[in-house]
């Protein structure tokens, strides 16, 4: 279960950066939202394929990654799109990491 939200939120991010390029052509957007959104894809992977933990804490640190940039931006000035989206999964896939700290008893 926490694998595919952390997929979800994997394909989020990297369609968040590729928006960010298309809209304002921005190419940090693009480059930091596909490597966040990979690196989020990977520790899905990890999750579901065996790796519970490596998989648990690659998710955790690029998600609090996330966090912290887009809850610093938020400081300057609120814009619900994207920061504010960001924030708001962040602090879900967040919440449920930290439930599911141990892989599930299958």
């Amino acid at each position: 279960m926490i694998g595919w939200l952390v997929l979800i939120y994997a394909i989020l991010v990297a369609a968040g950066g590729v928006m960010g390029y298309v809209k304002a052509g921005s190419m940090a957007s693009l480059i930091a939202g596909v490597i966040a959104g990979l690196a989020l894809a990977g520790g899905s992977a990890l999750l579901m394929r065996g790796q519970y933990q490596n998989g648990w804490w690659l998710s955790l640190v690029v998600t609090l990654l996330l966090l912290a940039r887009f809850g610093m931006a938020a400081t300057k000035g609120f814009k619900m799109m994207p920061g504010g989206m960001v924030i708001i999964l962040s602090v879900i896939v967040l919440a449920a990491l930290l439930l599911q700290r141990t892989p599930p008893i299958k």
